[in-house]
């Protein structure tokens, strides 16, 4: 027995001995490359590759070690490298004894400083696909692999969204090969640096179990179901939960090409399944948290955006809430299905934006990215108020009634509201036209807009009333000053019919021009009830104080002061067409500040007409019964002209020319009068014969405009008017002399010719015909009658000669 054991320890030592010489030799083999063509071979036959390395080595033990360094793979052939693979270490981990039974266990394969590409042709070959060869070996008993790990490595993906896949560390494993696969590591994508952690069981009909997360700075992403062998499998689905904050949005955007407003934190949920040309999703719910947008759109803020989608076929809801200054804004909409937003390059959409009780309808397609930019929608408003919509365009509207607007609507998310072929029908107005609304940087209006009617007092619905001073007649009214510093504006207005005042004003139109607070509209016109008038008008709000132009003058043969008279109200004057003409200026706030310091020229000339009776002057009564005793006839008096001529200085204004002229006679005089306190002076010098009473005296005015007074010394009025700043500048001019009395010489005003081209501020315009030259010893209210007797007289005797 003895001997048999001798004999079988010698045979294990020497097992054991030639084992080790044989391994000694492998190793010396594997590290001299005598082996290397081989094994590159096999490979090459294995996965049908080229195949390289720069050196082998080998590790004795229970359990072997093989490694390899600087290895490469070849690429497919149209790739965009040459290699599919270059591995920079790769160390396998055998248990030895299963070879003895025909198995190959490895332990771990562990890879390390590894470059892989991943790629298709451009005959859409993956280049991850091996097995071409056909020369390996199917016999043995398999491999089998109990863990992988990967460190220092990086996945390149060339032409797809994410370019790199850096592999930080990344260990697989599973404890039996039956068992789920296990994988943890951390990787970075695009410089995205994440947490993977994931288990898949094993595949069972194309599809294997699966739990995954993803962990980032602010972000997190779920995945739970079952994992496809490819998107072709039949049987698998996945149920998708993401998380990611405003920073990690911005960076996931950056990721995948795209820019995204700065929106808040976004959740996605969602279950993916089976689906071509894409796989579908269905349960789809993602929103967004409060997000400010005032970038986009100045006092924009999101408190949420929800989209909702049953399935992969059904139409996707958008809601939405936010705020814009004081506006509560809600929003919903219906958007094709997620099938046609996949495939289709534009999608219509149906879109519902309130305001309160404000509600706008947009409806139109839009491109399949959802830039709404340069999308055009047909658009339809209503509102009981448009005051309820300025607040979410930033501006303060005024308050119009039952509004109605429809309009091709462009740029909505853009800086730039384009409303073309524009048409708003409410309680006050009707209107058509093409308007741009600027939002940002500053609020801009452009375009033009026609109007068939506006009601202007209908639009001031009711605003303050001018404050009243029973000692003032003129109005105190706040100028828009506010409202002209928010604002810019290039606009073409016009209006068919216009009412103002209780008055209806026709064929109005003006040219607006607003920038940083001040108004121009030039021109500006509009036939009155009386006729046609145009000019130019500034409100400058930029400056301090706020100054105020306004020229403006009639057109054609003037204005029918009969039919104005009609049309205001004025129970009695003047009948016949007038010209009118103004160019003045003044600053302030209010339109007495205007007229306290109010400059330049205003004139009233008329050719012809009549003098009809009282005026609705408060002084008019009094006036006309110093001036015609006996009162007006029953026809009034016939005039050749009529001429007033007001120049103005730092709220003070006085006669250039005042003089009415007809065959009762003439007044002419001068006039003074302070807009700060409505202070007045004036002198009249009447030459006037009506139904036998003859006036010669002069008429002395003073007072005020509310309280003003005839019969005040001329001079104790005068001072009145002019008794601040001005007075230096006035002292000398002929309406202050003709008012001290202190000139012996006829009163300003001249003749006809002479005051009517004052009146017209040198503008050329009709005259009377020449004063026929009195008849000797005939009364002035018969001169008329007995003229025309002469004249037959005249014409029989002529006839007789004939």
């Amino acid at each position: 027995m003895k001997r048999v054991l001798r004999v079988v320890a010698l045979l294990l030592v020497g097992v054991i001995v030639l084992g080790g010489v044989a391994t000694m030799a492998l190793h010396v083999a594997l590290t001299r490359g005598a082996l290397a063509q081989r094994i590159d071979a096999a490979l090459e036959r294995a996965i049908g590759r080229e195949v390289t390395q720069g050196a082998f080595s080998i590790r004795l033990g229970l359990r072997p070690r093989i490694g390899m360094a600087d290895a490469t793979i070849a690429n497919i052939p149209g790739g965009s490298r040459p290699d599919f693979a270059r591995i920079g270490q790769l160390d396998v981990t055998l248990a030895l004894l299963p070879l003895f039974s025909g198995r190959v266990e490895i332990d771990t394969v562990s890879i390390a400083d590894a470059e892989i590409v991943l790629e298709r042709n451009a005959e859409g070959r993956a280049n991850w696909e091996f097995g071409e060869g056909g020369g390996a070996d199917s016999g043995g008993g398999g491999i089998s692999i109990a863990a992988i790990g990967i460190e220092s490595s990086r996945i390149l993906l060339p032409g797809q969204p994410v370019g790199e896949i850096g592999i930080a560390s990344l260990d697989l494993s599973r404890d039996e090969p039956g068992d789920p696969l296990v994988l943890d590591g951390r990787i970075t994508v695009d410089g995205e640096a994440l947490a993977v952690s994931a288990t898949l069981g094993v595949e069972t009909a194309g599809a294997a179990p699966i739990a995954a997360t993803l962990n980032g700075t602010g972000l997190r992403i779920s995945l739970s179901g079952s994992w496809p062998r490819g998107v072709g499998a039949p049987a698998w689905s996945l149920a998708v939960e993401a998380e990611a904050d405003a920073a990690a949005v911005q960076r996931l955007a950056r990721l995948a090409g795209r820019t995204v407003p700065q929106v808040g934190a976004v959740r996605l949920a969602a279950r993916v399944s089976p689906g071509e040309p894409v796989p579908t999703v269905s349960s789809l719910t993602l929103s967004v948290g409060a997000t400010d947008l005032g970038a986009h759109v100045a006092g924009l803020a999101l408190s949420r955006l929800e989209l909702t989608a049953a399935s992969f076929d059904a139409p996707v809801a958008v809601t939405a809430r936010g705020r814009r200054g004081r506006a509560d804004l809600g929003l919903t909409a219906t958007l094709p299905s997620l099938r046609r937003i996949a495939t289709e390059e534009t999608l219509p959409i149906e879109a519902v934006l309130t305001a309160g009780a404000a509600r706008l309808v947009l409806s139109g397609p839009i491109p399949r990215d959802l830039d709404l930019g340069p999308a055009v929608f047909d658009a339809r408003l209503t509102t009981p108020d448009a005051a309820l919509v300025g607040p979410v365009l930033g501006i303060a509207l005024p308050r119009v009634t039952g509004v109605t607007a429809h309009a091709r609507l462009g740029g909505l998310t853009t800086r730039e509201l384009r409303l073309n072929a524009l048409s708003v029908t409410a309680d006050a107005l009707e209107m058509d036209g093409d308007l741009t609304i600027v939002l940002a940087p500053r609020t801009a209006f452009r375009g033009q807009l026609a109007a068939r009617r506006i009601d202007l007092d209908a639009l001031g619905g009711g605003g303050p009333a001018p404050r009243r001073n029973a000692a003032r007649v003129l109005p105190d009214l706040d100028l828009p000053i506010g409202a002209l510093q928010g604002v810019d504006a290039a606009l073409r207005l016009s209006a068919r019919q216009l009412t103002a005042g209780g008055v209806t004003w026709r064929d109005a139109s003006g040219t607006v021009a607003l920038a940083n607070g001040r108004l121009v509209i030039d021109p500006v016109q509009v036939t009155t009830p009386g006729g046609p008038v145009g000019g130019r008008a500034v409100l400058d709000g930029s400056v301090q104080p706020p100054r105020a132009e306004l020229r403006l003058d009639s057109r054609g043969r003037g204005l029918d002061l009969a039919a104005l008279r009609r049309a205001f109200g004025v129970p009695a004057g003047f009948d016949g067409s007038a010209e009118v003409a103004f160019d003045l200026r003044g600053s302030g706030a209010t339109t007495r500040a205007v007229l306290a310091t109010l400059s330049g020229e205003a004139g009233i000339a008329m050719v012809g007409g009549r003098f009809s009776g009282g005026t609705a002057l408060r002084i008019g009564p009094d006036l006309l019964r110093a001036l015609m005793p006996r009162g007006t006839p029953a026809g009034g008096v016939a005039l050749r002209c009529l001429a007033l001529r007001l120049s103005a200085a730092d709220g003070v204004a006085h006669s250039e020319a005042l003089l009415m002229e007809g065959d009762f006679g003439r007044i002419d005089g001068t006039l003074a009068i302070n807009m700060r306190d409505e202070a007045i002076a004036a002198r009249l010098l009447p030459d006037v014969t009506v139904m036998g009473v003859t006036v010669r005296a002069p008429v002395t005015i003073g007072g005020t405009l509310a309280d003003p007074r005839i019969g005040v010394e001329p001079a104790a009025a005068l001072a009145r008017v002019i008794g601040d700043t001005v007075a230096n500048r006035l002292w000398r001019s002929s309406t202050v002399e003709f008012l001290r009395g202190a000139t012996g010489s006829t009163p300003p005003g001249g003749d006809c010719g002479g005051a009517l081209t004052l009146a017209r501020l040198g503008r050329v315009g009709p005259m009377p015909a020449a004063a026929p030259t009195p008849i000797p010893l005939v009364p002035r209210e018969i001169q008329g009658t007995a003229r025309d007797v002469m004249q037959g007289i005249g014409g029989l005797l002529g006839g007789r000669r004939r």
